[in-house]
């Protein structure tokens, strides 16, 4: 079986120490993306994934789901030879996935052929069948995982599990978190209290089961801007850091509302990634202009896949968000 994960960034630190004085420098690029609802053709008894078949007004057939995955697959390799020098992600954070099925097929394209990815998903209670899922490569070993359920009695629908798994990395532990927590619809103000509450569990889940000299990295689609309750107020307390609320972070956003750019899809770290032994070196979303859309108005939106029913063959809504790092070891 292939293997998934999400990632998380780290502060700038600069090495005064020569470099004969380091064990072990190694560099670890991460990659979340919002897929755009990457389904399947087959229709699954247990989901409302009607909107995603052949007979659905969409039409979603084999032509047009080989066509996204071919879009994804062009933002994977363009990702890599930009950020990367050619080199494959070694954590990536998935939403909007339908199943594992989904997972697999979009890791058949060759550029995944000599990366040995162990994917971490399961299905998830979500009505319409979308999940998240961690992919992670052999540099990690798997200690533990776990998909956290937000049981919330408020809400009539549920949503979609956190996934979690916790690795060692050479002598690290690290903790990662992937998230898609409820979207705005029906307005923001109207539908905070489902964000906070899916905050509040995530943060007991962190206190309780998180040690103070282990890595944490949360990443995903929150649905809400780092000044927002559920962000500011209830996940980051001073142990956490929201890395696009640095003056490290490249780009306007990734996601744009109605003209408005901002970070829907975050990367926040743990307080202890500021350390000596870490380096950060690039972290942002990533934007080039075949994945973008320019609107009458000249505004520029990432290019998605459908606007309702109508098909545009695009990529996703979202622009995945990335980061890079260094680990040294004296």
């Amino acid at each position: 079986m292939k293997k998934i994960i999400v990632l998380l960034l780290l502060p700038l630190v600069l090495f005064s120490q020569d470099d004969e004085k380091i064990k072990y420098k190694e560099e670890l690029f991460s990659v979340f993306y919002n897929l755009e609802n990457l389904f399947d053709t087959i229709d699954s008894p247990n989901t409302s994934d009607g909107e995603f078949l052949p007979t659905s007004k969409k039409q979603w057939g084999t032509y047009k789901y080989n066509h996204k995955l071919s879009q994804l697959t062009k933002v994977f390799h363009a990702i890599i030879e930009v950020e990367n020098d050619n080199k494959m992600p070694d954590i990536i954070g998935l939403c909007e996935v339908e199943n594992s099925l989904v997972i697999n097929d979009l890791l058949e394209d060759s550029i995944f052929a000599n990366q040995d990815y162990t994917i971490v998903h399961q299905d998830s209670p979500d009505g319409r069948g979308i999940d998240c899922a961690l992919l992670f490569s052999n540099k990690f070993q798997l200690l533990e995982y776990d998909f956290i359920v937000i049981s919330n009695p408020f809400v009539n629908r549920p949503t979609r599990d956190i996934v979690y798994a916790k690795l060692r990395f050479k002598d690290r532990v690290i903790n990662v978190f992937v998230n898609h927590w409820p979207s705005r619809w029906g307005g923001q103000s109207e539908t905070n209290h489902k964000r906070v509450f899916v905050s509040k569990v995530l943060r007991d889940y962190i206190d309780a089961n998180i040690s103070e000299d282990e890595y944490t990295l949360i990443m995903g689609d929150f649905n809400d801007y780092p000044s927002n309750e559920s962000l500011a107020k209830v996940l980051v307390k001073e142990d956490l850091v929201n890395l696009m609320t640095t003056d490290l972070v490249s780009g306007q956003g990734s996601y744009n509302y109605r003209g408005d750019w901002n970070w829907l899809d975050q990367i926040i770290i743990s307080d202890n990634f500021r350390s000596s032994d870490v380096q950060l070196l690039s972290v942002g979303a990533f934007k080039r202009d075949f994945m973008m859309y320019k609107n009458k108005k000249g505004e520029m939106f990432p290019s998605r896949s459908f606007g309702g029913n109508t098909w545009y063959g695009g990529f996703s809504d979202h622009l995945p968000i990335y980061f890079r790092l260094s680990f040294f070891s004296f």
